[in-house]
C-alpha cells in the first residue's frame, strides 16, 4: 500500500473513533502506535506530525501536542486545522493568551481561502476548498476564542464571539453552550437556561459531554409544565454533573415535585441526604452508569426523564425565581454526635476551605496556601475546624497551627462523608471557604456561610451581586485576579467585628 493510501486510512479511523460514542481509549492507543510506527519510517512527514499532535491533544498531553503540531507547520501542513489543534492544547494548559494567538491565526487562514473560494466562483470554477469544512473550521475558531472567556468574568466577550459562530453556523453546538454559559454568568437566566438545556449535551466525541444523558430504556424527555405535568406523571429526575452542581439543582425538585411525582436518581453520596429532605418524592435512587439497566424501573410506571440541570429551563426565569431558602436537612444524629464532640462552645466555630477544583477547573484561580490567612486565625475568640478534603490538609493545618500556635482541628471523618459534612456544618457558626461543593453543601443547609470568590469563576456564583441559589451564603470578590489580600483583609475586618459582638453577648 503506497504511503498515500496509508496515511488516509490512519486519517478514517481517527474522524471514526473521535465521531463515535462507542469508541474506546483502547482504539485511539491502538490507532497511536500505528502513527507512531509510520512515522518512524516518515519522521518528517507534516501530516503524520499532525496526525500524532491531535491524538496528543485529544487525550491531554498537551506539551507534546504542541510540540509537534508545531512541527507539522513548520513541515508544510497547511490549513488552519494544526493551529485549532493547537490552540485547544494551550487551552487545557490555560494558557489563554497563546491559544488565541492560534485561534486568530486560523481565523486568518480561513479568511485567505474564502477569498480563494470567492475567487473561484466569480470565475465560474470550482471552489478549491470545501465550504463547509471551511464554515466548520471558521466556527471552531470564533466558538474556540469564546471559550477563552468563559468563566474569566467576561460574558459579553463570550457572547459575542459565540454570536460570531452563530451567524455563521446558526446551529453550531459549541458555540451555542458557550454563549449559555455567557448569557448565565451574566445573569441572564431565561435564554441562558434555555441554551443550556439545548446545547448541554453530545452524543458521541472523544471527550465526554458537558452533561450526562440517560434515557432509561428509550422513555421521552420530560419537556417542561406545557407537557408531561401534572399529579399523574411519574418524571425521573437524575443528576448529571459534579456533586456540587447536584446539590445546587437540587433546589429545583420541591418546584417539579408540586407539578409531578419525581423519582430522583442521584449521586451515592447523596442519596440518604436526598431521602431525608425530599420526603414526597416517590423514590430516591443512587446514580449508576448512563447505560446501566436501572433494575428500579421495573418497580415504578414512569412516563419520562428530565436532567436536574434542565429545570432551570422552567423554574428559574430570573434572579427573583430563585427563593434563595434551604432544603437539605442533616442527620439528626450526626449533629447531635459533633455537638457532643465540639463541646461548650469557647467562641465562635468557623470552619475553613482554602483549596478548590482540578486543573481543568481552575484549581490555580480558586485557591491559596493556608499560611495566606496567618492574620485571620490569629484573631481572638474563634475556634477553627478545617474543612479542607485534599491529602495534605492534615499535614498544612498542623503545621500552620504550630507557627502560629493556634489551634486548627482536622478530623478526616468530617471530609470523609456527605453525611459526617453536613451534621458537622450543622454544628458550626460560619463557613468561610473558596469555590467547591463545600459552598453547595453548606448553602443548602442553611449554614452561614462567607464565599472566597475570584474574578474567574464559574457562572454558579456570577459576575457581581448574591450567588442567586442561596440565601446564607455572602460573596467576598476579588477586585483584581489573583489578588486574596484585600478579600482576606475584608474577611478579617468582619470576622473580628464578629468576634466581639458574640463575646460582648
Amino acid at each position: 500500500m503506497q504511503l498515500h493510501e496509508t496515511l488516509a486510512a490512519l486519517q478514517q479511523r481517527h474522524e471514526a473513533i473521535g465521531a463515535s460514542v462507542a469508541s474506546t481509549p483502547q482504539q485511539m492507543q491502538a490507532l497511536e502506535l500505528d502513527y507512531h510506527r509510520l512515522l518512524s519510517l516518515h519522521p518528517e512527514h507534516p501530516a503524520l506530525l499532525f496526525g500524532l499532535g491531535t491524538i496528543y491533544a485529544q487525550t491531554d498531553r498537551s506539551g507534546a501536542a504542541i510540540a509537534l503540531l508545531r512541527q507539522s507547520i513548520d513541515r508544510g501542513s497547511h490549513g488552519p486545522e494544526p493551529w485549532l489543534n493547537m490552540a485547544g492544547a494551550y487551552k487545557n494548559e490555560h494558557k489563554d493568551a497563546s491559544a488565541a494567538e492560534c485561534y486568530a491565526q486560523a481565523l486568518r487562514i480561513c479568511e485567505r481561502l474564502q477569498r480563494r473560494n470567492d475567487k473561484a466562483r466569480r470565475q465560474g470554477k470550482v471552489p478549491p476548498v470545501d465550504p463547509g469544512l471551511l464554515i466548520a473550521n471558521r466556527c471552531n475558531a470564533l466558538h474556540g476564542m469564546a471559550s477563552l472567556y468563559v468563566n474569566a468574568g467576561q460574558p459579553a466577550e463570550v457572547i459575542a464571539w459565540a454570536d460570531k459562530a452563530l451567524a455563521i453556523n446558526p446551529q453550531d453546538r459549541f458555540a451555542l453552550w458557550n454563549k449559555a454559559l455567557g448569557l448565565l454568568e451574566s445573569g441572564r437566566f431565561a435564554e441562558g437556561f434555555r441554551l443550556y438545556d439545548e446545547a448541554g449535551f453530545m452524543t458521541g466525541g472523544v471527550k465526554p459531554p458537558e452533561r450526562k444523558v440517560k434515557t432509561y430504556g428509550g422513555l421521552p424527555r420530560w419537556d417542561g409544565l406545557s407537557t408531561g405535568s401534572g399529579p399523574g406523571r411519574t418524571v425521573i429526575c437524575y443528576g448529571e454533573q459534579g456533586v456540587g452542581d447536584e446539590i445546587m439543582f437540587a433546589s429545583m425538585l420541591p418546584d417539579l415535585m408540586r407539578d409531578c411525582r419525581v423519582i430522583i436518581d442521584c449521586d451515592h453520596r447523596l442519596e440518604a441526604m436526598f431521602r431525608r429532605s425530599f420526603p414526597q418524592a416517590e423514590a430516591v435512587y443512587p446514580t449508576s452508569a448512563w447505560d446501566a439497566p436501572f433494575d428500579w424501573l421495573k418497580d415504578h410506571r414512569v412516563d419520562a426523564w428530565v436532567p436536574m440541570g434542565s429545570l432551570g429551563r422552567y423554574y428559574r426565569p430570573d434572579l427573583a425565581a430563585f427563593p434563595r431558602t434551604p432544603y437539605l436537612m442533616a442527620d439528626p444524629a450526626k449533629i447531635a454526635k459533633w455537638r457532643e464532640i465540639l463541646g461548650p462552645h469557647r467562641g465562635l466555630r468557623v470552619g475553613i476551605s482554602w483549596a478548590g477544583g482540578l486543573k481543568k477547573t481552575r484549581f490555580d484561580q480558586r485557591s491559596m496556601e493556608l499560611r495566606a490567612w496567618s492574620a485571620i486565625l490569629q484573631l481572638p475568640g474563634i475556634e477553627w475546624y478545617s474543612l479542607q478534603y485534599h491529602p495534605q490538609a492534615p499535614d498544612e493545618t498542623a503545621q500552620v497551627g504550630a507557627a502560629l500556635d493556634v489551634p486548627i482541628h482536622h478530623w478526616g471523618d468530617v471530609v470523609a462523608d456527605y453525611e459526617e459534612t453536613a451534621g458537622f456544618l450543622a454544628s458550626l457558626d460560619l463557613v468561610i471557604t473558596v469555590n467547591t461543593s463545600l459552598v453547595h453543601l453548606a448553602g443548602a443547609l442553611g449554614v452561614p456561610t462567607w464565599c472566597l470568590t475570584p474574578v474567574m469563576c464559574a457562572w454558579r456564583y456570577q459576575c457581581e451581586g448574591p450567588m442567586p441559589w442561596y440565601g446564607s451564603v455572602e460573596m467576598f470578590r476579588q477586585a483584581q485576579a489573583g489578588e486574596w489580600g484585600p478579600v482576606l483583609e475584608v474577611v478579617r475586618a468582619r470576622l473580628a467585628a464578629m468576634a466581639a459582638q458574640q463575646e460582648a453577648a
